[in-house]
């Protein structure tokens, strides 16, 4: 691109997001938030043809809202949650245009349950990248991923618009809207001055304040949330709003908190039984996992390039692990950049919500994930951060990354609870 036409079109996305600014909201109540839990996007994964079904039942939407009862949210409470992270997927609402406000008005009604049993609650819009069968996702909405920009970000504007509307009637200090979850933008991006994140975030927040000047707002950084897309939003732009708490997520090291996902064939599905610290990998240790994951390789793999590229991966996967000297220290240090940034925008660590971490549990060493729990949950507490541990697992015991142990009783796994320091 010619250097005058990028000049030009970063000018115009700096005026656009200055135009898109919103009008002060001077002493706005926000809800105060500690320790808090994830409601996973889906009990049961649908794609758009099952969801649009005549039979569907999409008067049960979030999906677990028939099937766990008031009892056990009030049991999931008393361990010592004090909010939900409420993930909602607005995908349907694209599917079924229609029928949005109604699928809006069963997310509200599962609001006031959980507001009703002392749960204060951040509606999550959660939005995942779009498979051939669960079309109009993230980057459908972004532009991101292989898709140009296109109409699907003016659709989700309207959703937005509707959620915030609905909201404000609710209490402000024990509600808040998640504007657009982990936003995948700009991961390559050589500077802010290029993201195109900002601009996109200024236009939600701005179609949020619109519908509701008060209404306590959660925003987030691109790079999929992560502590370094926050370090590269520019906030002084929203200085002027008191009712913004501001979010990041936290999943490291990868390579335990992601080990031995089954959807994917990479080497972190095969490389599973690493040690944290990092510093206790030794050459025993080593020669074990290698043998064992090798092993497992040859077992699935019957393409032999492909084989054969894992195989060579495979040691390069360890030494970076070894060399990332990932630990509690660590944890602490990368939790901890996100201070500096707040002071420099005069952003309270109250205002500041951690709001997804945990560990995929299938492949992981109890301990192990415990202790990763442990650190990154204390690390969030030593910076004076919120949390909310992702995810609570409602219907489904000990799986992925549900925390719960018993779905009857609603009991968290003991371990994870002494991590998370709840009662």
């Amino acid at each position: 691109m010619p250097l005058r036409s990028a000049l030009r079109r970063l000018l115009a996305a700096a005026l656009l997001a200055t135009a898109c600014l919103a009008p002060g909201t001077a002493g706005a109540e926000v809800p105060v938030l500690k320790r808090g839990v994830n409601f996973e996007l889906w009990q049961h994964w649908t794609n758009r043809d099952r969801f649009l079904a005549p039979d569907y039942d999409r008067d049960n939407f979030p999906d677990w809202t028939k099937v766990v009862s008031d009892a056990k949210l009030t049991a999931l409470r008393r361990q010592g949650f004090d909010f939900v992270r409420l993930n909602v997927d607005p995908s349907p609402m694209l599917w079924d245009e229609p029928r949005a406000d109604a699928l809006v008005t069963s997310t509200l009604r599962a609001v006031r349950r959980l507001q009703a049993l002392d749960f204060k609650v951040v509606v999550d819009l959660h939005l995942v990248p779009e498979s051939p069968d669960r079309p109009d996702g993230l980057h459908y909405v972004l532009g991101t991923g292989d898709r140009r920009p296109s109409e699907g970000f003016n659709r989700y504007l309207a959703i937005v618009r509707t959620f915030a509307t609905q909201l404000k009637t609710f209490p402000a200090d024990k509600t808040a809207l998640e504007l657009l979850n982990e936003p995948d933008q700009d991961w390559f991006s050589q500077s802010p001055l290029t993201d195109r994140w900002p601009s996109q975030l200024a236009i939600l927040h701005r179609a949020a304040r619109q519908a509701a000047p008060k209404l306590p707002l959660v925003l987030s950084g691109p790079r999929g949330g992560d502590v370094k897309g926050l370090l590269r939003v520019d906030a002084s732009r929203y200085r002027n709003d008191d009712a913004l708490i501001w979010s990041f997520h936290y999943y490291d090291p990868g390579a335990i908190t992601h080990s031995g996902l089954p959807w994917e064939k990479s080497i972190g599905h095969f490389l599973t039984g690493l040690p944290f610290p990092a510093a206790r990998l030794d050459a025993a240790m080593r020669a074990e996992i290698t043998e064992r994951v090798v092993k497992a390789i040859r077992a699935e793999i019957t393409d032999p390039a492909r084989r054969a590229a894992l195989e060579e991966e495979l040691p390069r996967a360890i030494d970076t692990y070894v060399a990332s000297k990932s630990g509690p220290e660590t944890i602490r240090d990368d939790i901890a950049q996100v201070l500096p940034w707040a002071k420099t925008y005069d952003v309270p660590p109250e205002r500041i919500m951690m709001g997804e971490f945990g560990v995929f549990q299938d492949e992981v060493a109890p301990e192990t994930r415990a202790d990763i729990i442990r650190a990154t949950r204390e690390a969030a507490e030593a910076a004076g951060f919120s949390w909310a541990i992702y995810t609570a697992g409602l219907t489904v015991a000990r799986s992925s990354f549900g925390i719960i142990d018993d779905t009857a009783t609603m009991r968290v796994d003991d371990r994870v609870a002494r991590a998370l320091g709840l009662r």
